[in-house]
């Protein structure tokens, strides 16, 4: 395909003469006529030259055009595409002559920035190759297996200070991610940034090489070829791939492929409904990176970073696709599993730093490192593998404070055990936001049914649906729909909801609305004691066919006997509005080690072994307390602590029966509230303050089951 010639005049930038010498460079050196690349600019004829014996000049002349002609004879050697490429972005990078003939000068040094690392080596070349004469010293940090190692970053800046002490010009090349020490920042040397692909480098590539005749239309190619946002994201490689094409059809068919963004498709936030704390969140860092790039707002006004932790498949992942989608950028993802499945520590630092400089080359994007909790903590008191541990939690604050200074890239972490990582990855500057992504409510739910069922199930259906679905993650209800949409295909028949159902292991048997309704009480009962001793606002509450849920704010108190005694009452509150409202109580408050028995019991042994609050006075047992639960005494005294606290929550429960009983019915009808709909019903409890009302404060959740 030829770009016919239109009457409009293409722009030229004003480096495109020096591309076309330095393309005329690399042709020369390929060649084997490296003697033929002259360093010096030319002059002007002066009335010097008229001096020259004529014998002279005739003689220059007729070994100039012996040179010539042989030059011209013979044919020209093929020069490396990736080399052409390079060659127009460093004259891109220099502008003028007149900038590289600076860089000659004695003393002088000059920076070249924003390498990507992939290219150092090339750029390295590609200047000895242009500038064999250079008179320069030309250093850059060494390159191994695709990465700088700390190792060649330190031995780089040393030779920096090592070099200034001669006066040979310097020209340092620095790769994405290098920062220089501060005295270096703050000296007025000359950085030149090599420019990321556009379309003028792209047209300048074309008009050297092979297509060039076909380029008769240069506007038009313009107008065809994608935005200069996507095309910065591409890669030497993905360029060369596209470029490599029998005519420039295919080239711009090729380059629109590959800077199609990976956000078309996928999950967006417009499209869910809710309103939980993670979901929250994303949103306002969304609508925050929208507002400076629009240039609202300045990058140090928003906050950059987020922790999402919570269960596994509760759309942690999910989440920070959507966010990407819904900025309309890039999302790179890495993994500390995916780095050390790379090999040894080496290789897994590489990978590290691969991940990091793909999103500082990609900016604007969103940066989401999955499994940050595997890799553990530098205070781990498990010596094995302590030193690995050290210098991978070194290597990636390292990596997470340079990408902070680059703007453009929020950072997105997320864990499920966010207690096992080092305490200086989870500081703020780091994260600024820890958000809890809990299991889905019943309106979170219904927003992902509908999304990818609204054309094959009524609504009805749906809602329903989602309510019995509370407690199932976004990753069982996506595998759920997958699986029932192959049975629908297998079976020829129209996908319904008692398939999904059976996927979901619901089952189509009517539910034990004997067993909900207990499971409501008991939630409800922690609820309103919560709220009556003033422990700190719940913020969600959520029954399902596994069992209860319900999650409360911390409250920071003087850990005073009475407030040790508050949070024995509200483990057992749920136990007592069964006893209250049904006559009876089953095992639900027993059970395992996060059980409420188990809690309220812990709770009244550390008041006798721990804090010195009992029979032991100041004596601090630690590890050896549970050796006192044999200890008949000890035992009596926990004992007496719980059942007195037993005997207080039924008493708070029997004098606020009718809001536990309003609270419950509406959790049994919706499965799942949220802290306005919790509050609605505790805010007729004396003690609950105003303070206490959802949209007062936005603390970190912490979650207690029920």
């Amino acid at each position: 395909m030829v770009y016919k010639a239109s009457h409009q005049t293409p722009r030229h930038p004003d480096w495109l003469p020096l591309a076309h010498d330095l393309i005329e460079r690399l042709r020369l050196h390929h060649a084997g006529r490296d003697h033929l690349i002259s360093d010096t600019p030319k002059e002007a004829t002066t009335l010097e030259d008229v001096d020259k014996s004529l014998a002279e000049l005739f003689e220059a002349f007729q070994d100039d055009r012996a040179e010539k002609a042989q030059h011209i004879a013979e044919p020209w050697a093929p020069i490396p595409l990736r080399k052409v490429l390079t060659a127009v972005r460093l004259a891109a990078a220099f502008g003028t002559e007149e900038a590289l003939r600076a860089a000659k000068r004695s003393g002088a040094m000059t920076f070249l920035t924003d390498i990507p690392v992939e290219d150092l080596n090339l750029v390295s070349e590609v200047i000895r190759h242009c500038f064999p004469n250079g008179g320069w010293a030309l250093t850059a940090p060494g390159v191994s297996d695709g990465a700088v190692s700390k190792s060649a970053e330190a031995k780089f800046l040393r030779n920096l200070d090592e070099i200034m002490d001669a006066i040979t010009p310097v020209i340092a090349l620095l790769p994405v991610g290098l920062r220089l020490p501060v005295h270096l920042q703050h000296a007025d040397i000359p950085a030149f940034r090599l420019p990321p692909i556009s379309a003028d480098i792209l047209i300048a590539h074309l008009q050297a090489g092979q297509l060039s005749e076909l380029l008769a239309d240069e506007p038009a190619l313009r107008r065809a070829l994608p935005d200069d946002a996507l095309l910065a994201r591409l890669d030497t490689s993905q360029v060369l791939a596209a470029l490599r094409a029998p005519d420039l059809h295919t080239v711009v068919k090729r380059l629109l492929a590959i800077t199609r963004p990976a956000t078309a498709d996928g999950p967006r936030l417009e499209e869910m409904t809710g309103s939980g704390p993670a979901l929250t969140a994303a949103r306002r860092l969304v609508d925050d990176l929208l507002a400076w790039k629009s240039g609202q707002i300045g990058w140090q006004e928003l906050s950059r970073s987020a922790l999402f932790f919570g269960p596994p498949g509760t759309g942690k992942t999910w989440l920070a696709r959507a966010m990407g989608n819904s900025a309309g950028i890039a999302c790179v993802t890495g993994s500390f599993a995916e780095w050390q499945s790379a090999g040894h520590l080496g290789d897994m630092l590489r990978e590290m730093r691969k991940t990091f400089a793909e999103a500082r080359r990609l900016a604007p994007c969103i940066l989401f490192i999955d499994e940050i909790d595997a890799v553990g903590s530098r205070a781990d008191n498990d010596r094995q593998g302590s030193n690995y541990r050290t210098q991978v939690i070194n290597g990636f604050l390292g990596e997470v404070n340079n990408i902070a200074l680059q703007e453009g890239v929020i950072l997105i972490g997320a864990c499920n055990h966010p207690e096992r990582m080092d305490p200086a990855m989870l500081r703020a500057g780091r994260f600024d936001l820890k958000v809890e992504v809990p299991l889905p409510d019943a309106g979170t739910i219904l927003g992902l049914l509908r999304q990818q069922l609204r054309e094959d199930i009524g609504d009805a259906e749906l809602k329903a649906l989602s309510h019995r679905a509370v407690g199932r993650s976004p990753a069982d209800i996506d595998a759920a729909i997958r699986a029932a949409r192959s049975d629908a295909r297998h079976r020829r028949k129209r996908l319904t909801a008692a398939m999904l159902c059976d996927h979901l292991n619901i089952g189509s048997d009517a539910e034990n609305m004997d067993r909900l309704w207990r499971m409501a009480l008991h939630e409800a009962g922690h609820a309103v004691a919560g709220a009556a001793l003033h422990l700190g606002q719940i913020t969600r509450m959520m029954i399902s066919d596994e069992g209860g849920q319900i999650t409360r704010l911390p409250r920071q108190t003087e850990s005073l006997l009475s407030d040790i005694e508050d949070e024995i009452t509200y483990s057992l509150a749920g136990r007592a509005a069964e006893r209250l409202i049904l006559g009876d109580i089953s095992a639900g408050a027993g059970g395992p080690a996060q059980s409420d028995l188990a809690k309220a019991t812990e709770w009244a042994l550390d008041i006798e072994a721990v804090y010195g609050l009992g029979c032991k006075g100041p004596v601090w047992h630690g590890q050896d307390k549970q050796a006192l639960l044999r200890d008949p005494v000890i035992e009596a005294r926990i004992r007496q602590r719980i059942e007195r606290a037993d005997r207080r929550a039924g008493e708070i429960l029997v004098e606020h029966r009718t809001v536990l009983e309003a609270l419950a019915g509406d959790l049994m009808r919706k499965r799942s509230l949220d802290s306005d709909g919790i509050y609605r019903h505790l805010c007729g409890i004396p003690s609950v303050e105003e303070t206490d009302a959802p949209h007062a404060k936005h603390p970190v959740e912490a979650p207690a089951t029920g």
